[in-house]
């Protein structure tokens, strides 16, 4: 008989005490000031919709008869799995695979980890009469030092099966697709927050997976000085100072297209979020975005989403803050709303973020030629009628 099949008279005053020991567990363990930390930003909930436990990487939700039948040990471990997920940050990474098999690849690697760390990541974790014995991917020559990326391909080109369902699986789906972005944005400030506290307190290095991935979402890959340097100077039409973009980078001079009072005007991103664009490539363009609003620091900043019409319209001023934006759309890709909008606005300069999977955009008119710069995300083949072409490979 299994868990589903069982039905006892549950005291959750008691299960909330078991699990508050489970969490204790976790601070005295290994890692404990990066996964305590990182514990205390997700929320557990008890929830029957589900087989055993998942995150989203804010929730993690427990069946309540599942974790009733778990052993101390396997209510620790399953705990400290999920966390490695949201840690790692699986759900971010994962982009267009299929999710099956990238989650038997984190899971893959959150065996292998586990297995070193000295946690019991094999069947006896469960009661023999409630799961029957299975294996896992414990293979430290194999798998030991491989990423989830790596895995997943090894996998998808040897046909690995899936390994047993254990019931350490996580939850990719965010409760409604507005919410996704605001999630992802969430899932990154919480282990800068969680690896912040663990360099504070010098309890032992993390895995360089989380500072590899950390630096994929926070760090901008372009070169914005060389960029703008190059693009204002190619507008021999435009009226140009040397002035330093931000008090905090004194030693850098960059022309700059310059108002009344000597700053950037009006600078806009348009970000593509058709649904081509993945949850990764959003975060990707925002911190690009933050960025260029922190270091060069223009008048406005005005953030647009479009996919096939224009679809949310934020404006950001010289000091307005800029944490996260929620994203919308999803839809399909069409430049003649991006046009439209920059003929009527005519702004000082545009950057636009996609993959160009599309048409073109037609050239503008004369009266309202302003200065483009396209970032071309994953896309080789991409080609534009005007402005500046970068391509961003990820």
């Amino acid at each position: 008989m299994t868990i589903l099949q069982q039905r006892p008279e549950l005291d959750f005053a008691l299960l909330d005490r078991e699990l508050d020991r489970a969490k204790t567990a976790v601070f005295l363990g290994k890692h404990a000031a990066f996964l305590g930390t990182l514990m205390c930003s997700v929320n557990f909930m008890w929830s029957e919709d589900i087989d055993t436990a998942c995150t989203n990487g804010i929730y993690l939700k427990w069946n309540p008869y599942y974790f009733h039948f778990l052993s101390p040990k396997g209510r620790q471990s399953i705990i400290v799995h999920e966390l490695w997920h949201v840690g790692l940050m699986h759900m971010l990474r994962r982009g267009n695979r299929d999710p099956k098999i990238w989650n038997a690849a984190c899971d893959t690697v959150l065996d292998n980890m586990m297995d070193l760390d000295g946690y019991c990541v094999d069947s006896t974790l469960f009661p023999p009469e409630l799961f029957p014995p299975s294996t896992t991917f414990v293979n430290h020559a194999l798998y030991g030092t491989m990423p989830a990326e790596e895995i997943y391909d090894l996998m998808v080109k040897n046909a690995v099966p899936p390994p047993p369902n254990m019931g350490l699986g996580m939850d990719l789906i965010a409760p409604d697709p507005g919410s996704a972005q605001a999630i992802q944005h969430q899932v990154v400030n919480n282990v800068v927050g969680a690896a912040h506290s663990a360099a504070l307190s010098g309890a032992g290095n993390l895995p360089g997976e989380i500072q590899v991935t950390l630096n994929k979402f926070l760090s901008p890959k372009i070169a914005w000085e060389s960029v703008l340097y190059r693009f204002f100077n190619e507008l021999a039409n435009q009226d140009y100072s040397w002035s330093r973009p931000n008090r905090r980078y004194s030693d850098m001079y960059l022309p700059s297209l310059v108002d009344d009072v000597g700053g950037l005007d009006h600078l806009v991103q348009f970000q593509d979020v058709s649904g081509s664009i993945t949850d990764g490539d959003s975060i990707r363009f925002n911190s690009e975005f933050k960025y260029v609003k922190e270091r060069f620091e223009p008048e406005k900043m005005t953030f647009i989403q479009f996919d096939t019409k224009i679809q949310k319209i934020d404006v950001f001023l010289k000091d307005d803050p800029f944490d996260e934006i929620k994203i919308v759309g999803r839809g399909g890709t069409d430049l003649r709303c991006v046009r439209d909008w920059i003929i009527a606005n005519k702004p000082t300069a545009v950057v636009i973020f996609s993959d160009l999977e599309c048409n073109p955009m037609e050239p503008l008119p004369a009266d309202a030629d302003v200065p483009i710069i396209w970032i071309a995300l994953n896309n080789h083949k991409a080609t534009v009628n005007m402005g500046t072409l970068v391509h961003l490979n990820e």
